[in-house]
């Protein structure tokens, strides 16, 4: 073996036992790149080797020889390209590392095996033996150098740029990468200048092999990661930080300081340095005894300067030396003021949009119809958005099927009343409306003259107009319900923050809106099917006697039967007496009774009135002039009384009733008493809806209930509650 051989066999044990070294055992940054490198180095070698010092025999031969001669171009290319990569890694350009960039870099070696193994072109562009291949005047051999050249190239600029940016135990590390990218860039262009140092050698998988120690060497340095506070310039690290940073002797004398130090505290540096620095904090008396101690600090204080209330986060630690004795204290100030404000800021924005959206849902709850709700929200929105004109325009529920949907002015404020006349009413598709209906966003006008504009709300001269979406949602679909719209006669417009908490407002208010509309169409239905259930039980039952009485008397005079008139007539009178009974209670009983209102004793007289006091019924009502109970319980025994006399109008037949209310010294009774016919209460079905009714509205409020009733003898009904001192007595209410 010659000496290229034992150099090239070397090479191969060294690229190969460090490359597998790297791969096992490191996982720094360049790591990767830097075990491709070394294993290429190796495959590169090893095809040198084998092509130069094998004889091959037989018809595969030419195959042998061809696919080494392909690999050291493939392995040379490879080597290159780990070499540019490593070097981007360990310069922050990782970034460049991309499937389009290594995409890029594949197309050499690819476009290289092509031609390679196609027989036209191979004769073209390839020699025959090693030494002419890759650095003699051979046409590829040229182009694959200098692309190689490139790469190189490549790798000692992007060092030597980060190599000169770099600062002292940093630029070590940098240096080192620099000076070992240059022998293989030296040995490539000695190379394609067709100069060889060493007429024995192939040199350029030696370069690449002593580029790739050195970036070894620099990137397993301990110390190139290691940086002490004293290699850094105190101009870049120290005077332009902009936290104060201040230095106390055992004494509390004033050592050093920064100038942002100075900036904070007020202080100049040529001034207070030797000075006690309890005694040059004029803002802060106090501050001085705090540093007296050994113990750390992290306090914060308040100071009004010339600009207003500035915020400070001050730390006090000790210094040690190396006996870990004390000889100083190290201060640093921090100026919190802008985070300060900005978390107020915030913190009043969540505490208005808390109080405001509490004050909508109360009003909602308060207040008994729309309009009164959409005026009260108003008056809520008016004062923390600095808004003049306000208007609620909802969705026409009245608008037919394929027509354009209709918006009408629900509640408005400051609007003139032109304005109010013209935007009564409104189409969906108006300018004004169009772009928020179709995208369900809100949207700013800030410009008065602006074409969206009707023409009432140009002449209104507004700074600016929010136009805000009312969405509710109901399950995964949305639907838009109406706009409220907001403007200003002044700048400054809306804000982004303003917008968004205006948007959480108007979904509040939508949902709300929704939720009465809702509530409406369920009372209205509920209503609606309690009448008819009323009509059928109660007075089409006695209409229908009528039809059946008359119609059986009929039927009796065509068949020649006797038929006593004054016994027909008097069914037929009992019957229509029993409708009107009947008929009255059903329209007393849809009027709206305020028990809260008026009180209990002046709804019973109301109720005795209008409905037995017309139905030939003699009613009293005994009371006392003060009831001392709660209102709950109050209701409660309207209610008790109500059922209990709609009985007696229904079933008992009775010619007079008597309703007495008085109360002891702890306790309100209410008493029923008729005259009627009275009943079993051991036949009495226990199930009836009144008696149940009344059962369980004394349970609700711990009554005591009494029924006393036999047949033909009527029916008295007591009910006992206990009395609530704490509630001021109720005075009789005519």
């Amino acid at each position: 073996m010659n000496i290229q051989a034992y150099a090239l066999v070397i090479d191969f044990l060294v690229t190969l036992a460090v490359g597998l070294a790297v791969i096992l055992r490191s996982k720094r940054t360049g790591a990767g790149s830097l075990s491709i490198l070394y294993l290429s180095i190796s495959a590169w070698s090893v095809c040198i080797l084998l092509y130069e010092n094998l004889k091959f025999q037989g018809g595969d031969r030419e195959v042998l020889y061809s696919s080494l001669l392909a690999g050291i171009f493939l392995f040379s290319t490879l080597a290159a390209t780990a070499l540019l990569t490593f070097t981007l890694t360990k310069t922050n350009r990782g970034f460049l590392i991309n499937p389009a960039s290594l995409a890029l870099l594949g197309v050499m070696p690819i476009l290289t095996q092509v031609l390679f193994w196609t027989t036209p072109w191979r004769g073209i562009f390839f020699g025959e033996q090693i030494i002419h291949i890759i650095f003699t005047a051979t046409l590829w051999g040229k182009v694959n150098t200098l692309y190689l050249l490139c790469l190189v190239g490549a790798s000692v600029l992007f060092s030597l740029d980060h190599f000169l940016q770099r600062l002292s135990l940093q630029r070590s590390q940098f240096g080192i990468i620099f000076i070992s990218s240059l022998f293989p860039l030296i040995v490539l262009s000695l190379a394609l200048l067709g100069i060889s140092p060493f007429t024995d050698l192939v040199c350029p998988p030696l370069g690449f092999t002593a580029a790739a120690m050195g970036m070894t060497y620099a990137l397993f340095d301990r110390r190139s990661g290691r940086v002490s506070a004293g290699e850094f310039n105190r101009e870049t690290v120290v005077e332009g930080m902009d936290d104060g940073w201040m230095v106390l002797d055992p004494e509390n004398n004033i050592v050093d300081m920064n100038p942002a130090a100075g900036r904070i505290t007020g202080l100049v540096r040529d001034v207070v340095i030797g000075q006690p620095i309890g005694s040059v904090l004029g803002d802060l008396p106090n501050l001085g005894q705090t540093f007296n101690g050994s113990q750390d600090l992290d306090v914060k204080r308040s100071v009004k300067s010339e600009e207003g209330w500035r915020y400070l986060n001050i730390r006090s630690s000790a210094l040690m030396d190396r006996d870990h004795q004390q000889f100083g204290r190290l201060i640093v100030w921090r100026d919190i003021t802008d985070g300060k404000l900005a978390n107020d800021a915030r913190q009043r924005a969540r505490d208005e949009m808390f109080v405001l959206t509490t004050e909508i849902s109360s009003a909602a709850s308060s207040t008994l119809n729309l309009d009164d709700f959409l005026l009260e929200s108003i008056y809520h929105i008016i004062y923390p958005f600095r808004s003049q004109v306000v208007g609620i325009f909802l969705l026409d529920e009245r608008t037919k099927k394929g027509e354009q949907p209709r918006l009408f002015l629900a509640s408005h404020f400051g609007f003139p009343a032109d304005a109010v006349n013209d935007l009564s009413l409104i189409s969906s598709d108006s300018p004004i409306f169009d772009w928020a209906y179709k995208n369900r966003q809100p949207i700013q006008i800030d410009e008065a003259g602006d074409d969206r504009l009707p023409m009432v709300i140009r002449d209104m001269d507004l700074a600016c107009l929010v136009i805000i979406p009312l969405i509710t949602q109901a399950g995964d679909e949305s639907k838009i319900i109406g706009f409220i719209s907001l403007g200003r006669k002044e700048k400054p417009v809306f804000s982004q923050d303003e917008i968004v908490r205006l948007t959480t407002i108007s979904d509040q208010i939508a949902s709300l809106i929704d939720s009465d509309r809702r509530r409406k169409v369920a009372i209205a239905l509920s209503e609606r099917q309690r009448l008819m259930r009323d009509l059928h039980d109660s007075v089409s039952q006695k209409l229908y006697g009528l039809v059946t009485t008359t119609e059986a008397a009929q039927a009796a005079l065509e068949a020649g039967q006797t038929v006593i008139p004054t016994e027909v007539l008097a069914k037929i009178g009992e019957s229509a007496r029993q409708a009107v009974k009947e008929m009255r209670l059903f329209l007393y009983q849809m009027q709206p009774i305020d028990v809260d209102k008026d009180g209990l004793i002046s709804v019973l007289h109301h109720r005795l009135a209008a409905v037995e006091g017309r139905a030939d019924i003699k009613a009293r009502l005994l009371a006392d002039d003060e009831i001392a109970i709660s209102k709950d319980k109050e209701i409660a025994l309207y209610y008790i009384a109500q059922e209990a006399l709609n009985n007696v109008l229904r079933h008992a037949k009775a010619k007079s009733i008597t309703v007495t209310l008085k109360q002891g010294r702890k306790n309100v009774i209410l008493e029923i008493r008729d005259d009627g016919c009275g009943f079993d209460q051991k036949k009495v079905d226990r199930g009836g809806l009144g008696l149940r009714n009344i059962r369980e509205r004394t349970s609700q409020v711990n009554g005591i209930l009494k029924i006393s009733s036999k047949p033909n003898e009527g029916t008295t009904i007591v009910v006992t509650v206990r009395k609530d001192p704490s509630v001021k007595p109720i005075k009789r209410r005519r």
